[in-house]
């Protein structure tokens, strides 16, 4: 007899684990047998598959993972699954998500066989997503009465249902479907749903709605929506059916169109589009008229104002920063203001005018109390401008309490608070030594939750990050502030760094800087830095501002790992250094990215010397864009004039946040404390 590689792979599974008694498995084992189990269904789940399947599971009842394990188990068994074993499963487990996996799937499982009156016998005991509801809706009209009532009521749920801006499960196609053909679904509900896809920038369900249109009327009306939701200028193009003069101040569609198109349109005004003399949101200009005729109120219009000041903000036209600044001081908006203060700034200007008409709560900020101190010492006011900075220098933390203590040339002590008490591990894991005081044991988090933390512990040994970040979250929520305290030392002592300052995050603990700034892979750092002009505290700062220490993130922008490399900048920097690196899945490896990324620094320093603000800020945004940034500046601003002058909000924070990080380090690390290298503080940018 031929076996097939199915039966081959069984075969092998169950000669390599026969049947022995749990309490006989080492930890090994037991991980050993999981992923056994986990192969194996993922192969086939097949009624000999999962009679192994169970065999297996049976060995490693007190294995940590073992909930996971039954619900792959239970999860194979889509077709046989019942209610009352799921929801045995769910009291056994009452902190895991599966067991409304499971409900979904029953439920799936019987309206592919529409099974409808069961559906309708467990109703409150299903789950409450939009692809249940519509399959419960769905079973309801299958069994439903024809009275009136009965249908007026079906009638209601099917529009609730149907109004939203989001795109819809899959599951709800069936009953939408059914409800189109028999005449329920009007023109005038298709519009109302666009009109709120169109609101929330859904350009796959605009697209989505205009394909399903049989109307022609309807499809042109869906067609040119797609088209401004696509191009907002298409706004004043008359061939288009919402050309703005086209649109109905009477019609409530119209005008919500209007309020969601005219705010992107002015996004993408232009100077070179602008006539003059320059008339903007006056007399009858095109702005104006528009607001006039759609009876805005005055807050809409301000922030249809505060929308063009923004797009033509860094304008050198002498007649449009006239308006702008006009416009700010009828405005009165913080974030205005401030932009304004750092354009003067840059341009070593008068700052004093602007830090003025920032509102008390904005003028507290320790930035502007910074700045305000600078105008004082210009005017003379020197023993004012000295208490400004002392009372700044005192804060707890942050980068200006930093520049302040620098300035005066007083020691900086940011607030390090710490945990009064030691983290208490459960029964076989390693003791954490400390000198701390211990709690009992009775009211620790790590001692109630010993099951939970086994099986994060687990779960990261198999690099399952996402079930193990899902576990610590939910352990985290509705706990104390001490309780949360306690887990992140907890993890720190398991060297979970991520988890640690996740902890550190939910817990808002800002001032336990001991527990926000791990000291995470230290000998690798020493490592890949021997040699290197890059000090450690830099390099490690950079890791924590990048990744908050997972090592397996990617961003947005494809950037990876601890110290978040693009992979083309991970791939020339191993190329210049003969670095070993082949693929971007080595990027999630910590060693290989903390060696290409600290052979990144080496290589911003060569450029910038021993300069962090100039390295940090190339690191985030590209040393092109300090390029710009320097070359603007003109070699005429302080450290503290190119930081605040910075354009880019996310690279400003980015380089105050990693020089505050790198004092933090070098405090925690018990070296020498230097704010700032006289390369850094005395060089005009």
């Amino acid at each position: 007899m031929k076996l097939s590689g199915i039966s081959l792979g069984l075969l092998s599974v169950t000669l390599a684990f026969p049947v022995i008694a749990a309490d006989k498995l080492s930890l090994t084992q037991q991980r050993e047998t999981y992923q056994e189990i986990n192969r194996l269904l993922t192969i086939s789940q097949s009624e000999p598959s999962q009679a192994i399947a169970k065999t297996l599971l049976s060995q490693i009842q007190d294995y940590p993972l073992y909930p996971y394990a039954e619900y792959q188990l239970l999860n194979a068994n889509k077709s046989g699954l019942d209610l009352t074993e799921i929801e045995n499963y769910q009291q056994r487990n009452p902190s895991l998500p599966f067991a409304t996996r499971l409900k979904a799937q029953w439920l799936q499982e019987r309206q592919s066989k529409q099974d409808w009156q069961t559906i309708i016998n467990n109703v409150t005991r299903l789950p409450n997503d939009k692809a249940s509801q519509c399959i419960t809706l769905q079973a309801q009209i299958a069994t439903a009465k024809t009275d009136k009532t009965s249908t007026a009521l079906l009638q209601k749920r099917l529009i609730d249902l149907w109004l939203t801006g989001n795109s819809l499960p899959k599951q709800c196609d069936p009953v939408l479907e059914q409800w189109n053909k028999q005449g329920g679904l009007s023109k005038d509900l298709v519009q109302q749903r666009a009109v709120l896809a169109f609101e929330q920038n859904n350009t796959d369900l605009l697209t989505h709605l205009t394909r399903q249109a049989s109307d022609e009327s309807l499809q042109a009306w869906l067609k040119d929506l797609n088209l401004l939701a696509k191009s907002p200028a298409a706004i004043w193009n008359k061939a288009n059916m919402f050309y703005v003069e086209k649109l109905s101040p009477e019609n409530p569609l119209d005008k919500r169109v209007l309020l969601a198109s005219y705010p992107k349109y002015l996004k993408t005004v232009k100077e070179n589009e602008l006539s003059f003399p320059l008339v903007l949101f006056e007399a009858e200009d095109q702005h104006s008229n528009v607001a006039k005729r759609f009876n805005l109120t005055e807050q809409q219009i301000a922030q249809w104002k505060n929308i063009l000041i923004s797009q033509l903000f860094d304008s050198e036209i002498a007649a449009l920063q006239q308006w702008r600044d006009q416009q700010l001081l009828l405005l009165r908006d913080d974030a205005l203001f401030e932009r304004r203060i750092r354009m003067a700034i840059r341009e070593k200007g008068n700052i004093a005018q602007w830090l003025e008409q920032l509102s008390p709560q904005a003028k507290k900020k320790d930035e502007w109390i910074y700045w305000q101190a600078q105008v004082l010492a210009k005017q003379g006011k020197k023993e004012q401008a000295e208490h400004l900075l002392r009372s700044l220098q005192k804060e707890p933390r942050g980068f200006y309490p930093m520049i302040a203590a620098a300035e005066l040339g007083l020691p900086y002590q940011p607030e390090m608070r710490e945990l009064k008490t030691t983290a208490v591990k459960p029964e076989n894991a390693t003791q954490h030594n400390s000198n701390k005081t211990t709690a009992k044991t009775e009211s620790r988090p790590e001692q109630k939750y010993a099951k939970e933390l086994q099986r994060i512990n687990e779960l990261r040994y198999f690099n399952d990050n996402t079930n193990a970040n899902m576990e610590w979250t939910n352990l985290l929520g509705g706990m104390s502030l001490e309780q949360k305290l306690q887990l992140a030392q907890y993890a720190q002592s398991q060297q979970w760094y991520d988890l640690q300052v996740e902890a550190t995050i939910q817990a808002k603990a800002w001032m336990y800087i001991g527990l926000r700034l791990p000291n995470a892979y230290s000998d690798w750092f020493d490592l890949f830095l021997n040699g290197k002009k890059i000090e450690r505290t830099f390099a490690m700062a950079i890791a924590r501002q990048e990744s908050a220490w997972k090592p397996y993130v990617s961003s947005s922008a494809n950037a990876r790992g601890l110290m978040q490399l693009l992979p083309s900048t991970a791939k020339l920097t191993a190329q210049k250094g003969k670095l070993p690196y082949n693929n971007e899945s080595q990027l999630y490896d910590p060693f290989i990215n903390i060696m290409l990324g600290t052979a990144h620094l080496q290589e911003l320093y060569d450029k910038y010397g021993n300069n962090r603000i100039l390295i940090a800020a190339a690191y985030n945004a590209g040393a092109h864009r300090v390029e710009q940034w320097l070359k603007k500046s003109a070699g005429k601003l302080t450290m503290a004039e190119f930081i605040a002058s910075i354009p880019f909000y996310e690279t400003r924070g980015y380089v105050q946040n990693v020089l505050a990080y790198d004092a933090y380090y070098q405090i925690l690390q018990n070296k020498t404390l230097q704010l700032f290298s006289k390369e850094e503080y005395d060089r005009l940018y």
